[in-house]
C-alpha cells in the first residue's frame, strides 16, 4: 500500500512491464527519505491461470531492469569508473604473462604434488608447509585453497598462481571499501590505486605460495572488527574468528593479529550498547577453532609436535625476542625500510622518510579523530613485528600492509592541499612503476622445469632412474611433480637403487660424484656417465663405478 504522496514525489517509475517494478518502488522510496513498514499478509494458492514469475525471460529481465536502474540511481559515476580502473590494472599487473614470470621452485612444486596426491591417493592432510625456523608447520588450508583451480585445469600450477592473483585483486577492492568507509570514496580509491602498484604487493600476487593470501584474510579480519564497531552487533566476531585461522595458517606472524584482535575486543565491550556479546563472542572463537582444527588434531595425533616446537623457539629466546625495551628499538627500522621503504616508496631514500613522517602524522592525527581500529592496527602490528629477531623479509608484514596505503589514501579527506597530494601520487607512481617486476625479464622458470623433466625421460630411455637436485637456494619437489605429470616417478633412494641417476645442477660449479646430498651418496660409489649443457643447467647421468670399494 503506497500513500498518493510518495508517487508524486518519488521520480518516474520505469520498470512498468517487469517484476522489477516493487524493487524499483522500494529503492526509490527510501532514496526520497519515506518510511518503510512492513506488515505479514498471508498468501494462498492462485484458483486459476499459471504463475509467470519463475520463467527465464521474466528473471533475466528483471536483472536487466536492475542494472539499469543501479547505474541512472548511481552517485559519483566517475568515481565508480575509476575504481573499475584501478581494479582493472591491479588485474593486468597480477596476470599479464603470469606463467612466464611465475615463481615455481621447491615450495611450489612440493605443494602441487601434495594436492596431486589429495586426488590420486584420496589423501587428505592435517597439516600444511613448514616454516623457516623451528621445525613448525602450518595448517593444511593453503592446500585445499589450490584444490578446486587445479582440478580443473588438470594440475596446471599456473591455475593456483591465478588464485593468488584473483585475491590480489580482492584485497586491493577491500582496500578500497575499507578506505570508503572510514575516509570516503576519494580517499579508498587512491589507498586502492596504490596498493594496486605497489611493487612487493604486485610481486607477491603473481605466483603461489602459501604466505601471498595473507594480506586478504588479515584485511577481513580487521573488516570483522570495522562491522562490529558500526553495529555493536558481536555476531561480525565470526567473520574475524574464520578470517583470524585463515592468516595463521598462510603465517605464523599473523600471530600478531591475536593481541590486535583482543586489543580491539576490549575496547568494544566497554561500549555501553552491545548486540549478543556472548554469543557472537563465542562463536567468533568457535569460528576460529574450527579453522584450525585440523592443525590441532594433527598435533593430538603426534605428540603435540607444533606445541613443543612452538614452546622450544619461544624458550630458546634466538628468533623471538622478550626483551621489550630492546624490540620497540627496532620498530623504526622495520616501518621505515620495510613498512614504506618497500613497499610504497621503492626504497628511494628521501621518498622514504618524506612518507615515514607522512603517514606517522596521519596515525596520530586518526587516533585523535577516534580511528581506533586503524591505530591499534598500525602499532600492535609494528609492536608484534619488533618481537621477531631475524631479518623481516617483504612478506612477513603482509597482516599489516594495507594499514600504511589507508593513512595515505586519507590525505584526500583533509581536503587540503590537493595540487600537492596530485604531485606526490605521480612522484610515487613514478618510483613504483620503475620497480614493478614486469620490467624484469621473465624467469620462465616453469618452462624450464618441464623441459628439463622430459629431457630426463627422454634420457632414461625408458628405463628407471634415481633423480637428483644439485642447487644452494632450491629443492628437487618442482622437477619431481612433472617427472610424476609425465607419467614417471624416480625410485626413491636408498631403498629404490637403479642402475642410473640423473643429476641436475643448477649452481654454477657442480661436482656430483663427491657431492655429500643424500640422494647422490645413498647411490653409491659412481662415475660420470654422460654430461649436457640445457636450458641454462648442467645435467649429469651417473652410473654406477664398477670399482666401488667393498
Amino acid at each position: 500500500m503506497i500513500r498518493k504522496s510518495v508517487l508524486e514525489n518519488i521520480p518516474h517509475l520505469e520498470s512498468t512491464r517487469g517484476a522489477m517494478i516493487n524493487a524499483e518502488l522500494a529503492i526509490k522510496t527510501r532514496k526520497y527519505g519515506f518510511k518503510v513498514t512492513q506488515v505479514g499478509v498471508n498468501h494462498y494458492p492462485r484458483l486459476s491461470g499459471k504463475p509467470t514469475g519463475g520463467s527465464i525471460r521474466v528473471i533475466v529481465k528483471s536483472f536487466l531492469d536492475l542494472l539499469r536502474l543501479w547505474w541512472k540511481l548511481k552517485e559519483q559515476k566517475i568515481l565508480f569508473m575509476l575504481l573499475l580502473a584501478v581494479l582493472a590494472l591491479a588485474a593486468f599487473l597480477r596476470l599479464y604473462k603470469i606463467d612466464e614470470y611465475m615463481i615455481f621452485l621447491g615450495d611450489q612444486g612440493r605443494d602441487a604434488i601434495i594436492v596431486k596426491n589429495m586426488i590420486d591417493d584420496l589423501h587428505f592432510p592435517a597439516i600444511g608447509p613448514p616454516t623457516s625456523v623451528g621445525n613448525i608447520y602450518l595448517g593444511p588450508l593453503y592446500y585445499y585453497m589450490m584444490l578446486l583451480p587445479m582440478v580443473l585445469t588438470n594440475f596446471n600450477p599456473v591455475s593456483a598462481s591465478w588464485m593468488v592473483a584473483m585475491i590480489g585483486v580482492a584485497t586491493v577492492f577491500l582496500v578500497y571499501y575499507l578506505g570508503k568507509s572510514w575516509f570516503g570514496r576519494g580517499a579508498g580509491l587512491l589507498a586502492a590505486y596504490l596498493y594496486a602498484i605497489s611493487p612487493v604487493t604486485v610481486n607477491y600476487s603473481r605466483f603461489s605460495w602459501n604466505p601471498n593470501p595473507l594480506p586478504f584474510f588479515a584485511f577481513v579480519a580487521i573488516l570483522g572488527m570495522v562491522k562490529l564497531q558500526k553495529t555493536n552487533n558481536f555476531f561480525w566476531l565470526i567473520l574475524t574468528g574464520f578470517a583470524l585461522g585463515a592468516a595463521l595458517q598462510m603465517h605464523y606472524l599473523a600471530l600478531v593479529l591475536i593481541p590486535v584482535i583482543v586489543t580491539l575486543w576490549l575496547y568494544q565491550v566497554i561500549q555501553e550498547k552491545k548486540k549478543n556479546f556472548l554469543k557472537g563472542t563465542l562463536l567468533g572463537l568457535g569460528a576460529f577453532l574450527l579453522v584450525m582444527s585440523p592443525l590441532f588434531w594433527f598435533d593430538i595425533r603426534h605428540n603435540f609436535l607444533n606445541y613443543k616446537a612452538v614452546t622450544a623457539l619461544f624458550g630458546k629466546g634466538e628468533a623471538v625476542g622478550i626483551n621489550l625495551f630492546s624490540n620497540i628499538g627496532r620498530i623504526p627500522e622495520i616501518y621505515n625500510n620495510v613498512l614504506i621503504g618497500r613497499y610504497m616508496a621503492g626504497e628511494n631514500i628521501l621518498l622514504s622518510a618524506f612518507l615515514s613522517l607522512t603517514v606517522l602524522a596521519l596515525l596520530i592525527y586518526w587516533f585523535i579523530k577516534r580511528k581506533v581500529i586503524l591505530a591499534v592496527w598500525v602499532v600492535v602490528g609494528l609492536l608484534g613485528l619488533s618481537f621477531y629477531q631475524n631479518d623481516i623479509y617483504d612478506h612477513y608484514p603482509g597482516f599489516l600492509n594495507p594499514a600504511p596505503y589507508l593513512l595515505l589514501g586519507s590525505l584526500l579527506a583533509l581536503r587540503k592541499f590537493k595540487w600537492a597530494i596530485a604531485g606526490l601520487v605521480i612522484i610515487i607512481t613514478i618510483v613504483n612503476l620503475q620497480k614493478n617486476p614486469l620490467f624484469n625479464s621473465p624467469n620462465n622458470q616453469l618452462k624450464r622445469t618441464q623441459e628439463i623433466a622430459e629431457f630426463v625421460i627422454n634420457k632414461a630411455g625408458g628405463q628407471d632412474f634415481n633423480f637428483a637436485l644439485l642447487a644452494k637456494n632450491n629443492y628437487d619437489s618442482a622437477y619431481q611433480f612433472y617427472l610424476e605429470v609425465y607419467g614417471y616417478e624416480p625410485k626413491k633412494l636408498p631403498f629404490e637403487k637403479t642402475e642410473q641417476l640423473f643429476v641436475v645442477c643448477e649452481d654454477e660449479v657442480c661436482e656430483p660424484i663427491y657431492s655429500p646430498k643424500h640422494e647422490i651418496a645413498a647411490f653409491g660409489w659412481t662415475l660420470v656417465d654422460k654430461e649436457w649443457d640445457f636450458a641454462g643447467v648442467k645435467i649429469y647421468k651417473l652410473v654406477h663405478n664398477p670399482k666401488e670399494p667393498q
